[in-house]
């Protein structure tokens, strides 16, 4: 009777584990966390949406949910939700006052996270964490930032030997810079970046062409934002005359009127005189 009992009884805790297991699969296989896009762009002055989504409950109920952004790097808090409200004790300084949930949406699985005044130092990997009574899970986003270059402001130097073309611009990441010859090779030139003096952190591009101006100048000047797809195209035509042109001008005209000058002096000693003998007669 004991060796019947005892068989039973493990009969029933196998059964039992077997059966612990699947509902444990099969409940935590139903919740799911996700984010739409792996990448997003932040584009400066714009607002970002980090998308995330997560499987709602049948009564779509936020009784138990919790949702919570963190940096991935150093595990930051970014905005916090549970106890059906915003929970912003813990949240970093630099994000105070930018960070929002979609509130309205929270019930059918949406929680995104809306990010305004995104500035470069924003940029990172992002983790959306959402736990309910259905599961747990997290998903990543990664962040980047873009900001469209200003419309470049060319400026000219004629040296003596030489001429520099200018241009200036701001904007953000670091752009490619190309100065391109009618045949398309791209020219040698020298490009400085530095931080904006904004303090928006912004990048400052300053790229110069030197040239011999002695030859007619017919170039392309380019800048590339791979980031965001920006591109900015503008032809650059410069016709210098060499000093030998400017030198011939004076002698021309003073060979043309050299004896102008000449018969008028004449003149003018003639009719002094004639008036002078009228006086004395």
């Amino acid at each position: 009777m004991l060796l019947f009992q005892m068989r039973m009884y493990q009969e029933f805790s196998f059964y039992w584990s077997a059966v612990s297991c699947w509902l444990l699969v099969e409940f935590t296989a139903a919740f799911e966390v996700t984010t739409p896009q792996s990448e997003v762009v932040a584009v400066h002055g714009r607002a970002a949406v980090l998308g995330c989504r997560y499987t709602p409950s049948q009564s779509q109920s936020l009784d138990g949910l919790v949702v919570t952004w963190q940096t991935v790097v150093g595990l930051q808090v970014v905005h916090s939700f549970y106890y059906g409200r915003d929970q912003l004790e813990r949240q970093r300084a630099s994000y105070r006052n930018r960070t929002a949930l979609f509130r309205s949406e929270l019930p059918s699985g949406n929680a995104s996270l809306r990010l305004v005044d995104v500035r470069p130092e924003d940029a990172g990997r992002y983790l959306c964490s959402v736990s309910s009574l259905q599961g747990t899970g997290k998903a990543e986003v990664q962040l980047k930032f873009a900001a469209f270059y200003t419309e470049p402001r060319l400026t000219v130097q004629v040296h003596s030997t030489n001429v520099s073309f200018w241009y200036e611009s701001e904007g953000y990441p670091e752009p490619e810079v190309r100065w391109v010859d009618p045949t398309g090779q791209n020219l040698s030139h020298h490009t400085e970046v530095s931080a904006s003096e904004g303090g928006d952190g912004l990048f400052s591009l300053r790229t110069r062409l030197d040239l011999d101006h002695s030859l007619g100048v017919n170039y392309t000047f380019t800048l590339k934002n791979q980031l965001i797809n920006q591109v900015i195209e503008r032809p650059v035509f410069f016709s210098h005359v060499g000093s030998g042109h400017h030198s011939k001008c004076p002698r021309d005209r003073l060979t043309i009127l050299g004896p102008i000058f000449c018969a008028v002096f004449l003149w003018i000693c003639t009719a002094v005189l004639v008036k002078r003998h009228w006086s004395k007669s």
